[in-house]
């Protein structure tokens, strides 16, 4: 009775073990139109219009989901002195960090298209900084410095459609409406007052944002 029980247990095991397999996935994919435009320099990109996120990662179990996306640019560039600056060094520096945490319920529409509905909470920050240093007709070093914080977080709704090539690859892209406050601070210094320069901002947004993306997905 013991062997037969034991025997029930185990096949039991394995049958839960491979249904499991079966009914979920982790899935990764990269953000093809950001991956084009790595590398482009300080091209200026409208964050607002643009999808930010470059990876993204989804667990899912059956047709609920949960999905993870992040977005990272820094760039820095620096003008060295010349006399067409008036010999003066100045440093640039932009960085810009999205992330993303959401849940989603698959619709399916076949074999080949699918789509997910759900929400995320999002968090987004944007840092931008100009350094200037130059020799005034005293002789000394002058630095002013123009620094630009932005930082928003909110609740995004979105529509997933996706096409299955096979059943570990595929594309994606999504449509997000975007619910969020910010905070802005923008200020100026220079060492020679001690005077500093700051002004702060805050305000809310709503944003749908177009489907600007086009996610290569693989399955695991």
């Amino acid at each position: 009775m013991k062997k037969l029980l034991l025997l029930v247990l185990t096949m039991s095991l394995t049958i839960i073990s491979k249904a499991q397999s079966d009914s979920s996935y982790l899935e990764l994919g990269v953000n093809t139109i950001r991956l084009v435009n790595l590398g482009l320099g300080d091209r200026t990109t409208d964050n607002d219009v643009w999808n930010p996120y470059m990876l993204t990662a989804s667990y899912g179990i059956k047709r609920f989901s949960i999905r993870y996306g992040m977005g990272y640019t820094s760039t820095f560039r620096q003008e060295l002195p010349s006399a067409a600056n008036g010999q003066t060094t100045s440093d640039t520096t932009a960085k810009h960090v999205d992330l993303r945490f959401g849940l989603g319920w698959e619709i399916g529409m076949g074999q080949k298209w699918s789509v997910k509905v759900g929400g995320d909470f999002f968090s987004s920050s944007r840092y931008s900084g100009f350094e200037a240093k130059f020799s005034n007709e005293s002789g000394e070093l002058v630095e002013n410095i123009h620094e630009f914080d932005y930082t928003e977080k909110g609740f995004s709704p979105f529509v997933y459609i996706q096409h299955h090539f096979t059943k570990k690859v595929s594309v994606g892209t999504e449509i997000l409406w975007r619910m969020s406050g910010y905070t802005m601070k923008d200020s100026d210094t220079s060492n020679l007052n001690s005077a500093q320069i700051i002004k702060e901002y805050e305000g809310t947004k709503r944003l749908l944002m177009a489907p600007t993306a086009l996610f290569l997905n693989v399955r695991f």
